[in-house]
């Protein structure tokens, strides 16, 4: 993978990061009360539990709230969004696999360090 590639990845990532760390603060303050009833006058205790999935998963509960999706009810209509989750996931996963292993350097890493760098010797 060139260093390139490397900083794109890395800043996509952080940028996701920033945008969702943003957005769960408004979540865990305004939105999980107005999306599942049961979270109303819950305790600071339960919002903090749940803002790492807010940041990590802030397009989905955003795509929700716009659109205004009721929570999930029990039963086959939580089977049918599981299914089309995992039906989208699996060959993601898979795709990311192969695209890792297909970016991986193919020649073989240099074992002599730069000049100037020295390395302490280890009492054995």
């Amino acid at each position: 993978m060139s260093i390139a590639l490397a900083t794109a990845l890395a800043s996509a990532l952080g940028f996701y990061l920033v945008l969702g760390g943003l957005y769960g603060l408004f979540f865990i303050s305004f939105g999980a009360a107005r999306m599942v009833p049961a979270a109303r006058g819950s305790g600071i205790g339960f919002r903090l539990m749940i803002l790492p999935g807010a940041v990590l998963l802030w397009p989905v509960l955003l795509g929700r709230m716009i659109r205004g999706y009721p929570a999930p009810g029990p039963g086959r209509t939580l089977r049918r969004i599981h299914v089309r989750y995992w039906v989208f996931l699996v060959p993601m996963v898979a795709l990311g696999i192969m695209f890792t292993l297909m970016l991986r350097p193919v020649d073989p890493v240099n074992e002599t360090l730069p000049k100037g760098v020295i390395l302490e010797e280890s009492a054995s």
